[in-house]
């Protein structure tokens, strides 16, 4: 009995201390092991965002290169893309206007383009189906009969166009 009594102080002061100091240690380490199993899920997620980033931008890249014309050159390449077209569709193509909208959206800037064209309602269905199925991303907003001669077939019609160009190089 004496001998219960003097291990149970030593048990309090040396021992429970021992353990529970243990229990502590080994809690941290769980706690700390989680944290660092969190941050590790943050930073391969994290990674998986940078990797969609540069693949997107890589897609977006290919995208404006293949479709769009290049902001240097647009004015210029688009109105020979459409004088080929026109003339493919056999139109005679008048005075050409175009204007740029003032915002980009999403890194395009908008170009609007109003191309009068003259011919026969076969050209002119050429011309469009041509225009649609152009590599280069061209939309047709809107057609406008001017005028169309008697007897001759011939229907002169303004056409309303749009394409957009990525407005940083």
């Amino acid at each position: 009995m004496g001998l219960l009594l003097l291990n149970l102080p030593v048990y309090f002061f040396l021992v429970r201390p021992e353990v529970e100091a243990a229990n502590g240690e080994a809690a941290r380490r769980e706690q700390m092991h989680l944290q660092l199993s969190r941050r590790t899920a943050t930073l391969n997620a994290l990674r998986d965002i940078a990797k969609q980033f540069s693949e997107s931008r890589q897609r977006y890249d290919q995208f404006t290169d293949n479709f769009l014309f290049p902001k240097d050159k647009i004015a210029s390449e688009l109105l020979q893309e459409l004088d080929q077209i026109s003339a493919e569709a056999g139109l005679s193509r008048n005075r050409v206007s175009y204007r740029l909208d003032q915002e980009p959206v999403f890194g395009l800037q908008r170009m609007v383009i109003t191309l009068p064209v003259e011919g026969s309602y076969s050209n002119i269905r050429n011309f469009l189906n041509m225009l649609e199925s152009h590599e280069k991303f061209i939309v047709i907003d809107s057609m406008a009969l001017v005028s169309e001669r008697e007897g001759t077939g011939a229907i002169r019609l303004d056409v309303s166009l749009s394409t957009l160009f990525p407005s940083q190089p």
